[in-house]
């Protein structure tokens, strides 16, 4: 099974009747509206590439109100399974510490503070 992910630049205002739209398409799996740089995620699957390829350019591009797509291919092979919701974060925010000032930075710094003198060598 084939399977795209289209991102989804539509007219402010519109994102109900294209997501009521892509709800409707036979192979669109999964569709959510967005904030961000995108309005629309769209998951499509198909059987074949070449309909998967024909559903994303003639059907979703070609909606009324649909500025712009982005297709993201998934590069897994089948047997692969992938669940994101398994992905866990290399560090949980609840354990961060605040970064600690080095003491050599902050003799620097206050050495910066320190008026400079003049020396004159002409003794």
């Amino acid at each position: 099974m084939d399977k795209a992910f289209v991102l989804i630049n539509c007219e402010p205002g519109k994102e109900p009747s294209i997501l009521k739209q892509l709800r409707e398409m036979k192979n669109v799996v999964d569709v959510q509206g967005t904030y961000g740089v995108y309005d629309i995620v769209a998951r499509i699957e198909s059987d074949d590439k070449s309909q998967l390829e024909n559903i994303i350019s003639d059907q979703i591009r070609k909606l009324d109100d649909v500025n712009s797509t982005l297709t993201l291919i998934p590069t897994e092979s089948e047997d692969v399974k992938s669940d994101l919701r398994e992905i866990e974060p290399d560090v949980i925010p609840e354990q961060k510490k605040p970064l600690e000032e080095q003491s050599s930075e902050k003799e620097d710094n206050d050495l910066d503070d320190e008026p400079e003198e003049d020396y004159d060598d002409e003794d």
